[in-house]
Order: C-alpha cells, then structure tokens, then sequence
C-alpha cells in the first residue's frame, strides 16, 4: 500500500460500495440544516461547511460520481442538492430522466 494512501479518507469519500465505475472530483453540496448529521456521517467531522442561508449549508467534498452516489443523494427527497461540477449536475440530470421515461 503506498504511504500517500489514507484508508479512512478513502472510505469517506468513496460511493463505490456497488459501482466500481466513476471518476473522483470535488462536488459541492448544498443542503438543508437538518442534514448536517448525515454529512457528517458520510464524510466525517472534518468537513468544513460554510452558512449559504438561514436554512441551507454547503460544503465541497470528493467523491467518485457514478450511479451509487447519485442514488444517495436522490434518496434525501431533495434536501441535498448538488451544486456543482456543472457535469456531476447533468450526470444526476440524466440518471432522473431515464429513470422517469421507466415511469410511462
């Protein structure tokens, strides 16, 4: 294992629990207060987050972006949305729309 390779910042970013496709990069996060805890959880108390709103925080964070992350955040029912990288946006954009046009 080489000595730069940290396990435990590799396990708070990784959303390959199912997926081992995808490419890391820093996304940044908007969400509702309420979902601080959950953040937490995922990534740890080290993330830094800052005030956008008397309701919402944000915080930028990397992850490998691929199916498995964009269910997660589609599983908060929108109180986690995802404010860029302008391409993780259309990615999760795409994922919904084929996923509504199995809904007909």
């Amino acid at each position: 294992m080489p000595r730069s390779f940290k396990l435990d910042k590799s396990l708070l970013t990784t959303f390959r629990m199912y997926s081992g496709d995808g490419e890391q990069v820093e996304v940044s996060l908007l969400c509702e207060n309420e979902m601080m805890d959950a953040m937490i959880d995922r990534f740890g108390g080290e993330v830094k987050t800052e005030e956008a709103d008397e309701a919402h925080f944000r915080f930028a964070v990397p992850v490998f972006v691929n199916s498995v992350f964009f269910s997660w955040i589609f599983g908060f029912g929108g109180k986690v949305k995802i404010e860029g990288q302008e391409e993780v946006k259309a990615g999760y954009r795409e994922m919904v729309e084929k996923a509504m046009k199995g809904l007909k």
